[in-house]
């Protein structure tokens, strides 16, 4: 076990341990990784949905933000997000492409999304505010059209899209070359296997040792040549 995981571990990158994520319930609850507080699904076919503060498209994930997502929609062949202070811009395949915020003219205190006639609208705690076409400026608008405001789905077929998003979003937390680290030095079973693995070393040092001591009593001595 322990020649084999460390040779696992040697080569992680190349075998792309490092990168590959646990998805073994059991192995999760055992590490403590409970579900997400937050998930919303907002379309199945591509599944789009949101955990917390991570944006999924099927079952990659394409976005973690600073603060928990607030909604995500399609948008002319790309996908948008928000949180509450900003509004990200992702390509059909998932890439990241913009990152609006107060900073570049984003109105504050963001609470949902929606889109009419090809137009995007934002709702904030100081009104409704609508961007331009390119979505660079948002200007605040007084005529306040019937909007539907893009919110989670719900339903049974919800049910199990949930619960694979929950899946996603916690094995997003750990890695197998996070277990077989735990697994070398005997950490993932808590302090009795970290002592454990430290006898197991302790005893191949005393082997070692001993077997070259033995090695040498047995070693036939030279004979001294007569003149």
């Amino acid at each position: 076990m322990v020649s084999i995981s460390g040779i696992l571990i040697n080569h992680s990158n190349q075998l792309a341990i490092d990168s590959s994520h646990v998805t073994q319930a059991w192995l999760l609850d055992h590490y403590g990784i409970k579900p997400p507080n937050e998930i919303k699904i907002f379309q199945t076919k591509p599944l789009l949905a949101i955990t917390d503060n991570l944006l999924w498209l099927n079952d990659k994930r394409i976005l973690e933000a600073n603060a928990p997502l607030i909604s995500a929609m399609v948008y002319q062949q790309m996908f948008v997000a928000i949180d509450e202070s900003n509004l990200y811009i992702l390509s059909a395949e998932g890439e990241l492409l913009e990152q609006q915020s107060r900073a570049t003219g984003l109105p504050d205190n963001i609470e949902a999304i929606a889109i009419q006639k090809d137009r995007l609208f934002l709702k904030t705690q100081e009104g409704q505010f609508v961007a331009d076409a390119e979505l660079i400026e948002w200007a605040a608008t007084t005529v306040k059209p019937t909007l539907v405001w893009q919110q989670g789905l719900d339903g049974r077929k919800i049910t199990a899209a949930k619960a694979q998003v929950s899946l996603l979003s916690r094995s997003n937390n750990l890695t197998w070359e996070r277990v077989l680290l735990d697994l070398h030095s005997g950490r993932i079973v808590g302090l009795s296997g970290q002592w454990l693995m430290d006898l197991v070393a302790l005893s191949l040092i005393f082997m070692a040792f001993s077997g070259l001591y033995l090695w040498r009593q047995a070693k036939p001595k030279k004979r001294s040549k007569r003149p």
